[in-house]
């Protein structure tokens, strides 16, 4: 019930002074006013103070730093009875206000929030909470304004004391005209009142998600007022606090119960909670409202999103004892195959790809992938990467599969970025199979491009060694291997490739350096040995080459003999 003019009969009103009229006409404002109690999460209290209705149903504003922390609260009206905090509707920290819904079945006196700015010379009433009816509030005056944002501040002749912050300052009408604020200047005497027009702004949207101010208190939040909004904030709730979430979930479905997406947000919750029996449960209400109702998710939509989440559960090491035994690879295909016999869309064909591929039937999932490839709006890097798996699984043609691969680098966005880097090792590493060590070469120089010799190790400069190496590259692969040793932390295995490529390509003084600095580390091995022996024969020192080469044979490399003959 909105609060009005408390009226008397005209010959009552002849009798009083006007100072009296104007209280008289407030006696009743004392029903709007509240007392608040927060507690923490043991339920212990944490603050008390007042607070007031703005909305006939439930809707009441009071100080922000009450609620900060706080798991849990209720509300003392003027008989005395008590209500749970029932919403969180909107806070803002820097105002000191929060917005929120009580439950209390509704129909409750309220403050109407004013249209306009106070009047300077106009008396405001300062109202506490108090069980007597009847009882005034305190005068107040406005000895000057300032703006605040598209709303005024008020300075007041009311005492800058923590008694005082957050009580209404309502005017003759029992019009709601601002809230008192504490006056953070040093020394101040004086408290501020803000505009009660900025209670309007402490409102759920779609962004209260992230709404830092919010996310202190640990009670329950209100959903926007349109489904839209709504939906966007669902979307965006951090999925950590379960409660906040699974509150807002229920709530979206009870206020739009016949709309499919609330099913499907609620069964992706529960999926995540391991709650797999309640998952489907909902996924099965959605197909069953999105079959009545198309404006919202359609019915393909809805097979679609329970396709995957049976995909992602089947392939996920979870505890079989605890899925339930129709969540498998199967149901997630047909599944997609509902869906896209109800509309032909390629992504579920592509998800159908995706079951198929799981369940080990390559061959199919080829067929698919393939298909899928042909839709120019939808075929991507992806795409045809799904494909060349799937072919080379099969074990037929790899220059095929290397072909799939050329398509899947040509449909890389650009520029390409480090999510699409992996696809050039990929095509790397058939190339390498295939024997096109150039090739190869050319796919780590890419990757290397995009992300940046930085964020790369000494594997990666090891491998591009071995192509460059195979490829007869050997500048570039002597570069590599002396970047692995310098950015490796166990560089001997790299020591010991260089020598060996610099004995390869004819370095035999560096080859006999690198081997016997390598020596040091490693005394008793026989590749050092040897290196150093075909190299001083290589370069005519017979008895260096026979002494290391003896060596060599002598720690169990029996390969040297063919090189002891040849010095000899």
């Amino acid at each position: 019930m909105k609060l009005t003019p408390y009226i008397l009969p005209l010959l009552a009103l002849g009798t009083i002074n006007s100072y009296a009229a104007e209280i008289v006409k407030l006696k009743n404002a004392q029903t709007a006013v509240l007392n608040v109690f927060t507690y923490d999460a043991n339920g212990k209290l944490l603050n008390s103070g007042v607070a007031f209705y703005i909305g006939e149903q439930g809707e009441a504003v009071a100080s922000y730093h009450f609620f900060k922390g706080a798991y849990k609260a209720e509300v003392v009206d003027f008989k005395g009875k008590k209500h749970a905090v029932q919403r969180i509707i909107g806070a803002n920290a820097s105002t000191d206000l929060v917005k929120f819904k009580v439950d209390n079945g509704g129909n409750n006196d309220y403050f109407s929030i004013t249209n306009n700015a106070a009047v300077k010379g106009a008396p405001l009433y300062m109202l506490n909470y108090t069980t007597k009816k009847k009882q005034p509030g305190q005068v107040v005056n406005i000895s000057s304004d300032e703006p605040y944002n598209n709303y005024r501040y008020y300075h007041i002749d009311v005492q800058n004391d923590k008694a005082n912050m957050g009580r209404p300052l309502v005017d003759a009408e029992g019009s709601l005209m601002g809230i008192t604020q504490k006056n953070n200047k040093k020394n101040a005497e004086y408290a501020y009142a803000l505009d009660s027009r900025f209670i309007n702004e402490l409102r759920a949207t779609a962004k209260s998600a992230f709404n830092t101010d919010l996310l202190e208190i640990n009670i329950p939040k209100a959903l926007p007022n349109n489904a839209k909004d709504a939906l966007t904030y669902l979307y965006m709730l951090p999925s950590i606090d379960t409660l906040t979430c699974r509150t807002a979930y229920n709530d979206f479905i009870t206020s739009y119960p016949n709309m499919a997406e609330g099913y499907v947000n609620r069964a992706n919750y529960y999926l995540k909670q391991g709650d797999l029996a309640h998952s489907e449960q909902d996924f099965l209400l959605a197909a069953e409202k999105a079959a009545s109702d198309t404006t919202s998710m359609t019915p393909d939509a809805v097979h679609y999103q329970f396709s995957t989440a049976l995909y992602k559960v089947a392939l996920s090491p979870i505890d079989s004892a605890t899925t339930p035994s129709n969540w498998t690879l199967q149901r997630a295909e047909e599944e997609a195959s509902k869906a896209y016999s109800i509309k032909p869309h390629t992504l579920y064909l592509m998800h159908k790809g995706k079951c198929q591929y799981a369940q080990r039937n390559y061959d199919g999932a080829y067929q698919i992938f393939s298909k899928v490839c042909t839709d120019k709006q939808f075929a991507s890097a992806d795409t045809y990467y799904s494909a060349a798996l799937a072919l080379e699984k099969t074990g037929r043609d790899s220059m095929q599969v290397i072909t799939l691969l050329d398509s899947c680098i040509t449909h890389l966005p650009q520029p390409v970025n480090a999510r699409y880097a992996q696809y050039y090792l990929e095509r790397s590493r058939r190339l390498i199979q295939a024997g096109h060590f150039r090739k190869a070469v050319f796919d780590y120089n890419e990757y290397e491009k995009i992300i940046g010799p930085r964020n790369l190790n000494a594997n990666f400069y090891y491998l591009r060694y071995q192509a460059e190496t195979e490829a007869h590259m050997y500048q570039q692969a002597l570069d590599d291997i002396r970047t692995a040793i310098a950015t490796s932390k166990e560089p001997i295995p790299f020591r010991l490739e260089e020598a060996a490529l610099l004995l390869s390509v004819g370095e035999f003084k560096q080859a006999i350096e690198a081997a016997q600095k390598l020596l040091h580390d490693l005394p008793e091995n026989p590749d050092c040995y040897k290196i150093i022996g075909v190299a001083y024969g290589e370069q005519g020192n017979k008895t260096e080459a026979i002494k290391n080469l003896q060596k060599a044979k002598n720690l169990g490399d029996t390969s040297v003999e063919t090189f002891i003959k040849k010095y000899q």
